[in-house]
């Protein structure tokens, strides 16, 4: 079942600035969607649409099977009768307000009874485990605690649907690991249906069911986070999931250099295609799929892989792994290694690409 629909949807401001174009998208019931992509590419104007904070220019959002906006069936439903559930970056919590009468709030504005507000409260701090933090201020607790306050507050009014626009963003490391497994074991719990803005890719790959790439307004793909990391249908999307990014052989700047010929015809044999098909514009691969040999080693190389030849430039332990930076003439790919193998600055060599993960785009930079 469908909760949320956008068709066609179209945010403008003023005649230039074009800040969501023609986005059409379906949230099914129950579903934990993170809108994916750079600032600037429209997720949180798409989230402020669906919210109502934002009126669209164009096309129609509907919730739950009714028409919300539509500019040209001159619909609009203003956001206290949308039964949604926002919270916002910076989490607004009320600072003369202590926790519980800020998760109280909005439940007075619905003329709930004391006994039932007394109940929900109890329910909705109990459940992120801030209970014992009912009298204390915001000014009083850690970020992490007032992101809770904000969730608490937003489930005390029961909304059928959570908006969440970047909640993490302001918490350290450690605060957003915890709070991206809170918000995961809510979603199970309550089964609501979220949409999640996010331009931390970790956040969108850990989290959804189903992943919105943006980008400068548009649609860039939509599927489960898997789907959208091993078959990323654009070359915007390869190259922004996943950290160190997508490896790009540019076949659209030179031919000249041998290694890129060789490449290309072995990447066309492979995947039975023409040597110079036009389709074959770039190529790419992900750090992680690639093994480096020496030339001692080379020898060992895999039947399903091809080799690339340069030399090393960095190498950037991380912990669990190291990150090898090899430059080929004046290009430079990433390479994910264990950390347990040693690498010199300068050394020749051999970067073995698995030709089984390799991705094609186009001169439009769609997938081949």
């Amino acid at each position: 079942m469908i909760d949320i629909k956008l068709e066609h949807v179209v945010k403008k401001y003023g005649n230039d600035v074009i800040a969501v174009d023609d986005l059409s998208l379906d949230f099914e019931q129950g579903s934990f969607v993170c809108l994916l992509g750079p600032s600037g590419c429209g997720k949180t104007t798409t989230l402020r649409m669906i919210s109502g904070l934002e009126r669209a220019n164009d096309g129609i959002i509907s919730i739950g099977g009714e028409v919300f906006d539509s500019p040209k069936q001159t619909i609009f439903v203003r956001p206290e009768h949308r039964s949604l559930g926002l919270v916002f970056q910076s989490y607004a919590l009320w600072p003369h307000m202590t926790v519980q009468e800020n998760v109280e709030f909005g439940l007075k504005m619905k003329k709930v009874s004391k006994e039932e507000r007394e109940r929900i409260i109890a329910e909705s701090l109990d459940l992120l485990r801030m209970s014992v933090y009912c009298k204390r201020y915001p000014a009083e607790l850690s970020g992490g605690q007032q992101q809770r306050v904000a969730l608490a507050r937003m489930l005390a009014v029961q909304p059928n649907i959570l908006l969440l626009d970047e909640p993490l963003s302001n918490l350290d490391a450690a605060l957003r690991l915890e709070m991206r497994s809170e918000l995961k074991s809510l979603h199970e719990r309550l089964g609501s249906t979220i949409v999640f803005v996010t331009h931390d890719q970790l956040e969108a790959m850990s989290l959804a069911t189903h992943v919105a790439v943006m980008n400068e307004g548009k649609l860039e793909q939509y599927a489960d986070p898997m789907t959208i990391y091993l078959k990323p249908a654009t070359e915007f999307v390869a190259t922004f999931v996943g950290s160190p990014p997508m490896n790009m052989v540019n076949f659209a700047i030179s031919e000249e250099q041998p290694w890129k010929q060789s490449f290309r015809k072995t990447v066309a044999s492979y995947r039975s295609l023409q040597e110079h098909d036009q389709r074959i514009c770039k190529v790419g691969f992900r750090p992680e799929t690639v093994t480096l040999y020496s030339p001692a080693t080379e020898k060992q190389m895999k039947k399903d892989q091809t080799c690339i030849k340069g030399r090393v430039k960095a190498v950037l332990p991380t912990g669990p792994e190291q990150i090898v930076s090899v430059v080929v003439d004046d290009e430079q790919f990433y390479v994910v290694t264990p950390p347990t193998i040693s690498f010199e600055n300068g050394e020749a060599i051999c970067m073995g690409i698995n030709l089984d993960s390799i991705h094609i785009f186009d001169q439009n930079g769609l997938r081949v």
